[in-house]
């Protein structure tokens, strides 16, 4: 496979990680949002669709 003669070095992996990381605006933004569990579900019935 080549996956398997992937090399990752260390210069590579702190790359990925700088970039992988949110900015503070972004962190901020998240952490002002509520989580998925607490917000309210919301209704996703749909009125019938009229047969063709």
């Amino acid at each position: 496979m080549a996956l398997q003669a992937l090399q990752i070095t260390a210069i590579t992996a702190m790359r990925a990680r700088d970039v992988s990381r949110p900015s503070a605006e972004q962190q901020d933004a998240a952490d002002r949002r509520p989580l998925r569990d607490e917000t309210p579900r919301r209704d996703t019935k749909r009125p019938p669709q009229p047969q063709k």
